[in-house]
């Protein structure tokens, strides 16, 4: 989360042409995942899992078709995704991080603004990401110094300072019941914790709050932003990538964030979630 492209990376970090080979291949993937689903799209019902969140059969076969072309392209990589396997192991140098159904309320509910987030880590920090949203049309992509885009087109967050009632804050339902933040900013809920990153990625919103995201949650999405110039951390500043270096299970690990478009709405930000 708190990644930036001046930061230090891993020495052997991929050249140009294999984090294209990446983001191609995430790309792809994504696209034909989200097709896939669409086909689901207003026929099918949702069950709550043992953690409370929804999932669809959409969201399951998503995942198993991901799985399944990650294993097939990088047999020496690992996978991590919301409905199969939730365990991060170290030892594995490049781990994909999957969330098939990124907004399953809204798919659920027939609303449209749900999408495939496929991301891409090496040892824990966020090098590749995609979010594909199919009944908007929209692909948001990024790679380590390669930048960030939306269907072709260069993403640059805000550069404003001052919060006024023209600019937005996107947050989650949880976090207004958690927080009542004393801002002239206005507040959006869209239904997607990687949609509303993305909205701060392309300049829309100034501010975004997550109060429960997962992982696969943000790790797509974290690349994106921090090429396109924003900020993303924990919700109390510190740094959420690189992922510690120990075998966890991430089904119950929630990594509650803020995303900022610059660093001043970073500290105005910190500073209302200390008051709050």
């Amino acid at each position: 989360m708190s990644i930036s492209r001046h930061e230090s990376t891993p020495e052997s970090i991929p050249d140009a042409a294999q984090l294209r080979r990446y983001l191609d291949f995430a790309a792809h993937i994504a696209r034909e995942a989200g097709a896939r689903s669409a086909n689901h799209f207003r026929k099918v019902d949702a069950r709550r899992k043992g953690d409370g969140t929804l999932v669809t059969i959409a969201d399951e076969e998503a995942d198993r078709f991901i799985s399944r072309e990650i294993r097939a392209a990088f047999p020496d990589h690992a996978v991590l995704s919301e409905e199969q396997t939730t365990l991060y192991d170290p030892n594995v140098e490049f781990t994909w991080v999957v969330d098939p159904i990124d907004g399953t309320t809204n798919f659920a509910r027939g609303m449209s603004i749900w999408g495939v987030s496929i991301g891409l880590l090496q040892a824990g920090r966020p090098l590749v990401g995609v979010l594909h949203m199919p009944m908007l049309g929209e692909t948001y992509s990024g790679a380590m110094g390669l930048g960030a885009a939306c269907n072709g087109i260069a993403l640059t967050s805000a550069s404003e300072t001052e919060p006024t009632d023209q600019h937005l804050l996107v947050q989650c339902t949880r976090t207004l019941q958690e927080l009542r933040l004393e801002t002239p900013l206005k507040s959006r809920m869209l239904g997607s914790a990687a949609y509303h990153m993305t909205k701060v990625a392309e300049g829309s919103a100034l501010a975004g709050l997550e109060a429960t995201p997962k992982v696969w949650d943000i790790a797509a999405v974290a690349v994106i932003m921090a090429e396109a110039g924003a900020l993303l951390t924990l919700r109390d500043g510190s740094p959420g990538f690189p992922l510690p270096a120990e075998a966890l299970d991430y089904v119950d690990r929630s990594m509650p964030t803020l995303a900022a478009a610059n660093p001043a709405m970073q500290a105005y930000m910190l500073g209302l979630l200390r008051t709050a």
